[in-house]
């Protein structure tokens, strides 16, 4: 599973240095800032419905065919809606000439729900069709942009990119679906099933929403106040920060199906044991990772990027260390649905949301990128690790604590 991540990690850093050598900060800016938009809506595609759709397939295997069959066609219908409300919120947040990018940005989503197939695939503990997919997407979304740098100007055939990308993910998950699992004809769609669903992921939508505003709120932020440059230079720091949250989530997620079998079948205090087993070395990873970054910040800037983004360095600085805390409130999420409280996931977010947003008006008009960083950092250390001191749901911080000190 780490394979198909590194590649992805690799290949999106390497595009992103490419794009920051090819593109000045505005226009990278205005690339990420229309790219924010769209993604800000990811929430009505996914319907928070993958740890739910795991779960699934894990408590009921014999029924888990009618489950894809259903989340296929819920997001199918969703990934529409995700297209439309897109390009009529570009009519208010970006001018004329900038729409056509939008609009071929907001494309990717009718691909987006062919990656129902890949949380079928953990749940079976085949990660490594998942992987296969992956890195077919990341490789031809890759290999498009590198031909449009090379042999076009224009930011429009980039965004063509993203939408290839997960076209050729999902035909992938698809061909590797019909090869290596069994379906039966006599799966029916049915309504209390799909409402069943919706219900179920009703809270997890609403925290999902939560989560993309203040992952994506900067951004829009930055270039409302400060300027598409701004943004560039946030992207350019954030994206070496964030490149690190796949591994991590997809680790985390690994061992999602097996928590969960514990947890089932022998003692909750071996569920809990074994969460702090594998997610030790996840979240140390993390903390020396976020050592070594801040050590490095500037040179690694200049030669990644150039000295038209100096300034991302100290944004790389700061956005390093929320690593850390993201895999711990990956960790302390998982444990939540497990525990049936995905309410939890929603309170949690809306406070995290409402943090950020705060710091961000405070701090972006005197720092910048900056300013929008130390705002990300302070919402993911709450979202991570503070939360949990209200002991919602007892033995999680403390899960958390034994995973940092060890033992």
């Amino acid at each position: 599973m780490m394979v198909e991540k590194a590649v992805k990690m690799l290949t999106q850093l390497a595009m992103v240095v490419l794009l920051t050598r090819y593109l000045a900060p505005s226009e990278f800016g205005l690339l990420m800032y229309c790219y924010a938009i769209v993604s800000m809506l990811g929430f009505i595609n996914t319907l928070g419905m993958d740890n739910i759709l795991i779960k699934r397939f894990v408590d009921f295997p014999t029924k888990k065919l009618s489950y894809l069959k259903h989340a296929l066609v819920i997001r199918m219908s969703f990934s529409l809606i995700c297209v439309i409300v897109a390009n009529v919120a570009g009519l208010f947040l970006v001018d004329e000439s900038t729409r056509l990018l939008l609009f071929v940005i907001s494309l990717y989503h009718l691909a987006m729900p062919m990656t129902v197939f890949s949380w079928l695939f953990e749940a079976e503990g085949r990660s490594d069709l998942s992987a296969v997919g992956l890195i077919a997407g990341t490789l031809a979304g890759f290999i498009f942009r590198l031909v449009c740098l090379v042999f076009s100007d224009s930011l429009v055939m980039l965004a063509w990119a993203y939408l290839i990308e997960f076209v050729v993910m999902g035909v992938a998950y698809l061909a590797l679906s019909i090869k290596h699992m069994q379906y039966s004809s006599n799966t029916h769609l049915s309504q209390a099933r799909t409402l069943g669903l919706l219900r179920d992921c009703f809270p997890l939508i609403f925290s999902g929403a939560i989560v993309l505003l203040y992952m994506k709120a900067d951004q829009i932020m930055l270039g409302s106040m400060v300027g598409q440059a701004e943004v560039g230079m946030y992207v350019a720091a954030t994206r070496l920060s964030e490149a690190w949250y796949f591994v991590g989530l997809t680790l985390i997620g690994v061992y999602y199906p097996k928590m969960l079998h514990i947890k089932k079948h022998q003692s909750r205090e071996l569920y809990f044991t074994a969460i702090v087993k594998d997610g030790r070395w996840i979240v140390w990873g993390a903390l020396v990772l976020a050592v070594v970054t801040s050590l490095i910040s500037g040179p690694l800037i200049n030669i990644l990027y150039g000295d038209n983004y100096h300034a991302s360095a100290n944004v790389l600085i700061v956005s390093i260390w929320a690593v850390p805390f993201v895999y711990m409130g990956a960790i302390a999420s998982k444990m939540y649905v497990a525990e049936s409280k995905q309410g939890l996931v929603f309170w949690r977010s809306c406070w995290g949301l409402l943090i950020n947003i705060s710091l961000n008006y405070w701090l972006i008009p005197i720092y910048g990128a900056t300013g929008a960083a130390v705002a990300t950092l302070v919402s993911q250390a709450f979202v991570g690790v503070l939360f949990n001191l209200f002991d919602l749901i007892p033995g999680v911080l403390r899960t958390q604590w034994r995973m940092v000190l060890g033992r």
